[in-house]
């Protein structure tokens, strides 16, 4: 692992930057397009929340890429670990907790969404509205707001003297506050609420959903083949075009919000297992937790920015819509 991530660091701070501009540029077009009026609906209303998040993580990781990667290098100095730097590292450290964690449970909320939508398709329209679709990506931001207060209070920036050449200098950087048992105790409950909550439940949420996600379409596929057959009189050709291709599109979006809901289940799951044995095993963290760190954030950094791809590929009303727009 040590040596994976000797390799692998000088250039994580490059890639990033390039991931970061594509996904910034990338998560615009998806707001731009989805907003337009014959795109809102509810599961658009969703996506935007979710473009605006993931954009979000890397208006704020690309700054912190440049800085600690790219233009001071990755060693702690004097020059890089300055007072103003290691307060932008904490912002950074608050900020990017939040909006990666308003997008995790959106998309959440987008699998339970289409599940809904998918398993009572009568109801569906009513269950999961585009009012209630705005509530809920609402509900998403402040209460991810909330849970996250616990790591806003456990982490301040912190100086050590160093001295070099008879002068003193003070290296400056972010570290938890463990001086009194409050603190102590409040880094472990964060700890534990980061590792469960914001991991590990969404994503063994996401992989029960999807599983649902894939039996309900093969249910519902079955469920409409049976009805065209035993239909009486047979319906005209023009009614049976017309159910056949809004079957096509609901199995299109259906596939491509699947497709969402994986590629997020890749990037996160592990980090999941890796934060949960990091709690359990005292030397899992600097022997593989950290080593792997930067490795994990460029898996996720290339998730946030990988929606626009999907859409464009998988969604022709999408691709349609951005191809009018610009």
């Amino acid at each position: 692992m040590a040596a994976f991530n000797r390799a692998y660091k000088g250039l994580h701070g490059y890639l990033a930057v390039v991931v970061c501009v594509f996904g910034i540029i990338a998560n615009i077009l998806n707001i731009a397009v989805l907003t337009r009026k014959n795109m809102i609906s509810a599961t658009n209303c969703i996506l935007t929340g979710l473009a605006v998040s993931d954009g979000l993580t890397m208006v704020a990781y690309l700054p912190f890429a440049l800085r600690f990667y790219v233009l001071y290098g990755t060693e702690s100095s004097i020059e890089r670990n300055t007072a103003g730097a290691m307060r932008f590292l904490l912002f950074y450290a608050c900020f990017s907790v939040v909006v990666h964690t308003v997008s995790i449970w959106l998309t959440v909320t987008l699998a339970v969404f289409r599940y809904i939508f998918i398993k009572y398709p009568r109801q569906g329209a009513v269950l999961c509205s585009l009012f209630r679709a705005k509530v809920a990506v609402f509900l998403v931001y402040v209460i991810t707001l909330v849970v996250c207060i616990p790591n806003f209070v456990t982490i301040t920036v912190q100086g050590e003297p160093q001295s070099s050449n008879g002068t003193t200098a003070v290296l400056w950087f972010v570290g938890f506050k463990m001086e009194t048992k409050a603190d102590k105790f409040i880094h472990d409950f964060n700890f534990w609420i980061q590792a469960i909550l914001v991991k590990l439940v969404p994503c063994f949420g996401l992989t029960i959903l999807s599983i649902l996600l894939v039996q309900t379409m093969k249910r519902a596929e079955a469920r409409r083949k049976n009805l065209r057959q035993k239909s009486a009189p047979a319906p005209s050709a023009s009614s049976s075009a017309d159910s056949s291709t809004r079957d096509r599109k609901t199995n299109r979006t259906t596939r491509m919000l699947l497709s969402v809901v994986v590629l997020f289940l890749l990037t996160e799951f592990p980090q999941g297992i890796l934060n949960l044995l990091s709690g359990l095993l005292e030397c899992f963290v600097n022997e593989v937790y950290n080593p792997l760190g930067d490795f994990m954030d460029i898996l996720a950094l290339i998730n946030n920015g990988i929606n626009f791809l999907l859409y464009c590929t998988m969604s022709k009303q999408f691709r349609d819509t951005f191809i009018e727009v610009f």
